[in-house]
């Protein structure tokens, strides 16, 4: 035990010129991000969304994605998730949605027929989604763009 005397004890304070440098140093540094670990190859992931958008008016299983890759299902939905931030089910339905979007404005296409042509399985499955991603109704989106 040192001596309440002793030199080792008297710590100079630190000046307060250097604590707010440092401490400004350290709030605007940029903290380094991590490589992201896990989730599909880049390559595997490409192949997806080309798939997805190449067949989006047929009916998609995620077990035929999976084997596209060669994954099992549940391999394959955690991996796409990782790498997405949606499940491969919620993908599916975005880029519907997406489509149906596109028809929308570009087309005078009744409804249903859009539906079918984004790849719901019909009008009402389509305006129920895309009311829940967009925020509004197929036709409101429709009357928006006149």
């Amino acid at each position: 035990m040192l001596h309440p005397d002793s030199a080792a004890l008297h710590l100079q304070p630190t000046p307060p010129t250097l604590l707010s440098s440092l401490s400004g140093a350290l709030a605007n540094a940029t903290p380094f991000k991590m490589a992201a670990r896990g989730g599909l190859p880049p390559r595997a992931l490409r192949r997806v969304r080309e798939y997805v958008i190449a067949h989006i008016e047929e009916n998609i299983s995620i077990q035929a994605l999976a084997s596209m890759v060669g994954l099992s299902r549940f391999h394959f939905t955690r991996a796409f998730k990782q790498s997405e931030g949606v499940t491969p089910h919620r993908y599916l339905l975005q880029c519907r949605v997406k489509r149906a979007q596109e028809l929308l404005a570009a087309t005078e296409l009744p409804l249903s027929e859009i539906a079918l042509a984004a790849g719901f399985s019909d009008q009402s499955h389509c305006s129920r989604r895309f009311r829940e991603l967009v925020g509004i109704t197929p036709s409101r989106y429709r009357w928006s763009f006149r």
